[in-house]
């Protein structure tokens, strides 16, 4: 029997619709003989109503307005019982998962972040779930499609990598605390290759873990997409002023 808990932390804004089908996939592949919770931190004023999630082992945390992805899921953190926090997209659904094996991987107390395999609705590896560290040069060469991070999701066995996608990470929480849990200046997107990059500046290695595989549905958190643009790009440019040169960040 695994002798560590474990809390699934989910932020939930604009996508009520996905929650119920996202918590049976949690109850339904997760072993009945462990100690896990599902906190729900809702970001969506509109929708405070959850009686969907009507479950002894789900907690909702309402907001009251969007804080951001980052912020929602330390707010999950500060609560949460578990030795391991699942940090999982509500428009997600687990096809399968490896607690134990996972939970084991972190016997090794250079692990600090492992990221599960994503994939779209066609059931094809998404693209921008895992990947090489973001510069300047990775940013152009993957725009251009000359040079991308795309080789590594090929990849069907346990693999350390420079960053993994937040819809679906583990991290234990003792180590989520030394780091200060997500980077809040992150509204939306880049948070994920942030805490990454301070995981590694720790010492520690982030491993892609393609056995855990998990359905993502994608997108449906902004219905106006030029405020997706909008907040895409001002975190690409906080990120290259946290982690690159001034050279990089300027021409960001």
């Amino acid at each position: 029997m695994l002798n560590k808990k474990i809390s699934v932390i989910i932020v939930n804004y604009k996508s009520a619709n996905f929650l119920e089908s996202c918590i049976n996939s949690i109850l339904n592949k997760f072993p009945k003989d462990i100690f896990f919770e599902i906190i729900i931190v809702n970001n969506d004023a509109e929708d405070l109503d959850l009686e969907i999630l009507d479950n002894s082992k789900v907690k909702v945390i309402n907001n009251g307005n969007n804080i951001g992805f980052g912020a929602g899921n330390n707010i999950g953190a500060k609560i949460a019982q578990g030795d391991i926090l699942f940090f999982l997209n509500p428009d997600t659904e687990i096809l399968s998962i490896n607690i134990e094996e996972i939970s084991s991987l972190f016997s090794d107390k250079k692990i600090g972040i492992i990221g599960c395999q994503l994939r779209s609705t066609e059931n094809e590896i998404e693209k921008w779930s895992v990947g090489s560290a973001l510069t300047l040069f990775n940013l152009i060469c993957n725009n251009l499609k000359l040079k991308t991070s795309q080789k590594i999701i090929s990849k069907q066995r346990l693999t350390e990598v420079d960053w993994v996608s937040a819809a679906a990470i583990f991290i234990e929480k003792n180590v989520f605390e030394k780091i200060g849990g997500f980077d809040e200046h992150f509204f939306m997107y880049f948070e994920d290759m942030d805490i990454c990059q301070r995981i590694v500046e720790k010492g520690r290695a982030v491993l892609y873990f393609p056995k855990a595989i998990v359905k993502h549905y994608g997108g449906e958190s902004y219905q106006n997409k030029k405020i997706q643009k909008k907040d895409y790009y001002l975190s690409q440019k906080y990120y290259f002023k946290k982690h690159r040169n001034i050279f990089e960040w300027l021409i960001i």
